[in-house]
């Protein structure tokens, strides 16, 4: 009993410690933009972000290698198996160095059409993408890792210096003159730092010698498919609206329902902590044939607290909070950034029971949540006489998904 509650504590202090290192290094993040965004000229800035977004769009889908490594890692490690941390940590980066490789190389020879196609001057600009692209094949295994041992201390720390190496490179290649590729060459640096940060306390686990226990990679790449599946759901349920408004709507109409929409990414960052912490502490439960369903009530506690306070103090100050967020107040964006609150809180909590099906294996939920997700593009696509129905829709989706999720979790699974 004293050792569960030993455990709990944990569990609540990793929650507070990640909550707080990824709200900072998010605020770091802001003041890189910021910075590019005042030091670039427009076309300059223009040439950073079409590479930046070509970054995002290549290494967006390989993040779910961060969770198969975490899932993994967290079980070996509640039963012990310590050997078969070792084994899956060193056989996924290894694969994963060699693909870096190939990535670099090619993205190497194809900078010089790349930057002529989107009409970029320098030519370093595709060079340092090659080698971000590079990087984005080792980042997730060895935040897994990290994640998956739940070392959140080291996780929190890479985070920090990286952003804070990323604000000082930024400042002093702009300063010197490299312009965007200095902007991407500051990004580059701070990951590669926290690459460095990680591997001390990974160091151990990695071995260039073939591992005896057997580690099932074909296992780990089936089930990269419902950790995508559900990503995609998540994203699409929350952020894909605001193309089907852009579509159906006049460009100022649009535009208010984007200023108002502002609110609600406000409310999806509040889930990524608690998804982060529970993630490997419900695999490692789950492994060793225990109660998972404490880690999600408590998860689902916080994330409600979270979601609760939120809401309370945008609807209490909503031209206020849409001011700061927007630079603008107009009165539909604060009326729609209401019903915002409500959608994008309930998306916050469908998050969280997303994570925790993925982390278990339940996958029961997954063919409703893709059903669920089509129908909201649907209705949408039949019903948007105005901006407010376009929302209420999302707004029953997001309550229907969330009682859907209660229900698989109360329902657990024959054995």
């Amino acid at each position: 009993m004293i050792k569960h509650l030993k455990k709990i504590d944990t569990f609540g202090r990793n929650m507070i410690l990640v909550f707080a290192g990824t709200t900072i290094a998010n605020f770091l993040n802001l003041l890189y933009q910021l910075i590019i965004a005042h030091k670039l000229s427009p076309s300059d800035f223009a040439a950073f972000n079409s590479l930046l977004a070509i970054f995002i769009l290549i290494s967006t889908p390989l993040s779910t290698l961060q969770q198969a490594t975490a899932k993994y890692c967290a079980e070996f490690n509640a039963r012990n198996e310590l050997s078969k941390v070792k084994g899956i940590f060193s056989g996924l980066l290894k694969k994963s160095l060699l693909l870096a490789l190939v990535t670099l190389v090619l993205f190497y020879f194809l900078s010089f059409f790349l930057t002529r196609t989107l009409k970029i001057p320098s030519v370093a600009c595709g060079y340092i993408l090659a080698a971000m692209l590079a990087t984005s094949w080792t980042v997730p295994i060895f935040a897994g890792a990290v994640q998956g041992l739940e070392l959140f201390k080291w996780l929190v720390l890479a985070s920090l210096v990286g952003g804070l190496i990323k604000l000082a490179s930024t400042f002093v290649f702009l300063q010197m003159g490299f312009n965007a590729a200095g902007a991407l060459g500051a990004f580059l640096i701070s990951v590669i730092v926290g690459l460095a940060i990680y591997f001390k306390p990974l160091g151990k686990y990695f071995s260039w010698k073939e591992n005896p226990d057997r580690v099932y990679y074909k296992e780990i790449f089936w089930y990269l498919f419902p950790l995508a599946a559900g990503s995609f759901c998540f994203i699409a349920l929350s952020t894909f609206d605001i193309v089907l408004v852009k579509y159906y709507f006049t460009p100022e109409q649009s535009g208010v329902y984007s200023l108002a929409q502002m609110v609600g990414k406000i409310f999806l960052f509040l889930p990524g902590a608690i998804s982060l912490v529970m993630f490997p502490r419900a695999a490692g439960l789950k492994a060793q044939n225990m109660d998972t369903s404490a880690v999600l009530k408590r998860s689902l506690i916080y994330g409600g607290i979270l979601c609760v306070i939120a809401i309370a103090v945008y609807n209490l100050i909503p031209g206020l909070i849409l001011k700061i967020l927007t630079g603008k107040a107009l009165p539909q964006s604060i009326f729609l950034g209401r019903f915002f609150s409500v959608s994008m809180s309930f998306f916050t909590l469908t998050n969280i029971f997303i994570y925790y099906f993925l982390s278990i294996k339940d996958l029961r939920f997954l063919k409703w949540l893709l059903c669920l997700t089509a129908a909201q593009f649907i209705a949408i696509g039949f019903f948007h006489q105005g901006l407010l129905q376009v929302q209420l829709i999302i707004c029953a989706n997001s309550i229907l998904i969330f009682a859907m999720l209660m229900a698989f979790a109360v329902n657990k699974p024959k054995k």
